[in-house]
């Protein structure tokens, strides 16, 4: 899940503040620490595959819950922690660094914020958007959506009160209606956590009883035309957040998604990359962590009844353990075989350029008059007679200017595309002249294609202890509902094993 919440739905919740809408008061259904259970007699053998969100929560909340209890060694094919979120250093200098993954959370995420805080990390305001004056040069915080051809909306925080007054001109009471319907899910959503429903036992039956289905099993579109939102609020905002969210159109993607995305308030992250709360969970946990290890075969002990062997890159050697987690995408693992019936689940490519140039975009590419300036994010749409082919839809998703290094007089800019982006492009689309000192790529697979569900994979795939989380995804791909998953799961397998209520902390 690269789920970039950003400035456009800060904008949207001061636009909605502004105009007498009342933020839903987040009740705190955490406690700082869960009621520890009683060690088990002997410590149970428990793997966990991947060391991203969702496998570094359960390691934490296994050891957590059962005061230490397991001995767990994960296992990563890759050689960092953290799996889709992580950063790179601009220039490789580590005092640059920037988020190539998932870059934003909000306060709404009770547990990335109650982790970060129990593991004494640096929580702090986003600037993904917001790039300050430096040395002389005034970059304004701004932002705009473009269908290929021309700015369909766009707006600046140095006028927000002209901003709020153009939405509303342009989308009527539309965003009004979005905010609420945001803040009415989310607010089913967070029953998720209390105490009274953890650990869940089944994803499709709470849902079901929130009435979050009735969301999963819709698109976008429909839902919010169903709703009384205005199609062209849908077909420009709505579809500006689940493009650069999700890389995918809401006449396609599943509602939830769509949702979630304007539920967001102020963006936070972690000072030093996300990546740290994962990294700060597996080092607490006191985990074996084993980087660029990839599990090969899981099959059941041949010696040992109730059992499992576990193989690694291959090797003839297998080991054993109690119970098994898989905390990444099945398919993607490298695990052989079909002992676990794991539907197959697309996943969407994505690919991240990042680069450095001391120019800007070129405003007349983006049929701005050549005065103008380019946004700082620039996120994009669907032409609205695309049918008639009146033009091409943008080549990418978004583009936004990250930070700016004043040492270098640099813009550090970030696109996401579903296509490779070339030099060539990048010439054709910045001012005269534009060098660019350097680029940094990688292509993703960050999250499902998001079509509409009603179902979801159980945790649970064998009595004997194989459980899965990441069937999570097709209900909401996000760092939280990951980090959920791994609670959810290190709860049920602690209290098969103990009669102590636990709750999330």
């Amino acid at each position: 899940m690269i789920c970039n919440l950003n400035a456009l739905f800060v904008w949207l919740y001061a636009i909605s503040g502004a105009i007498s809408i009342v933020k839903a008061q987040t009740q705190q259904v955490f406690q700082v620490d869960s009621k520890p259970v009683a060690p088990l007699s002997t410590k149970e053998r428990i793997a966990i595959i991947g060391a991203g969100a969702g496998g570094a929560s359960a390691a934490y909340y296994l050891q957590r819950y059962s005061d230490n209890a397991y001995d767990i060694t994960v296992f990563e094919k890759n050689k960092y922690i953290g799996g889709r979120s992580t950063t790179v250093n601009v220039h490789d200098d580590p005092s640059w660094p920037v988020e190539l993954g998932a870059s934003i959370f909000v306060k709404e995420n009770l547990n990335l914020m109650a982790a970060a805080k129990d593991l004494g990390l640096t929580v702090r305001s986003s600037e993904l958007g917001r790039v300050k004056k430096q040395d002389d040069i005034s970059v304004e915080d701004s932002f705009g959506i473009w269908d290929g051809k021309s700015f369909v909306f766009s707006a600046s925080s140095e006028s927000s009160w002209k901003s709020i007054a153009k939405m509303l001109y342009q989308y009527g009471t539309a965003p009004i209606k979005a905010r609420r319907l945001a803040k009415q899910t989310l607010g089913s959503f967070l029953k998720y956590y209390e105490e009274s429903n953890f650990p869940f036992q089944n994803l499709t039956e709470i849902s079901n009883r929130y009435g979050l289905v009735n969301l999963t099993d819709e698109t976008a579109y429909n839902y919010f035309t169903e709703k009384g939102i205005s199609e062209l609020f849908v077909d420009q905002i709505v579809q500006a957040a689940t493009r650069v969210n999700y890389a995918q159109n809401v006449k396609k993607v599943q509602a939830l998604e769509a949702v979630v995305c304007l539920a967001a308030d102020e963006g936070l992250n972690v000072e030093g990359g996300n990546w740290r709360i994962f990294d700060a969970m597996l080092q607490k946990s006191s985990a074996t962590v084993r980087l660029q290890t990839t599990v090969t075969e899981i099959l059941r002990s041949s010696s040992d009844a109730g059992k499992w062997e576990l193989r690694v890159n291959d090797a003839e050697d297998a080991e054993v353990f109690d119970q098994i987690i898989i905390a990444s995408p099945y398919h993607q693992t490298g695990i052989g075989g079909s002992l676990f019936n794991i539907p197959e689940v697309p996943y969407m490519t994505l690919y991240v350029t990042l680069f450095t140039s001391t120019k800007r975009l070129s405003p007349t590419y983006f049929g701005l008059p050549n005065s103008a300036t380019v946004p700082t994010m620039l996120l994009t749409t669907l032409p609205a007679d695309e049918e008639k082919g009146s033009h091409m839809p943008p080549i990418f998703n978004s583009i936004s200017i990250i930070r700016y290094i004043p040492e270098t007089k640099e813009y550090v800019y970030k696109i996401f595309s579903p296509s490779k982006i070339t030099p060539s492009f990048l010439q054709l689309i910045f001012l005269p002249g534009a060098e660019f000192g350097w680029v940094y790529e990688k292509t993703w697979k960050p999250y499902p294609k998001l079509d509409p569900v009603a179902k979801f994979t159980d945790w649970k795939l064998d009595e004997d202890g194989i459980w899965y989380l990441n069937g999570i995804e097709q209900f909401i791909s996000t760092m939280e509902t990951a980090s959920l998953a791994g609670a959810n799961v290190a709860a049920m397998i602690v209290g098969s094993n103990n009669n102590t209520v636990i709750s999330v902390p």
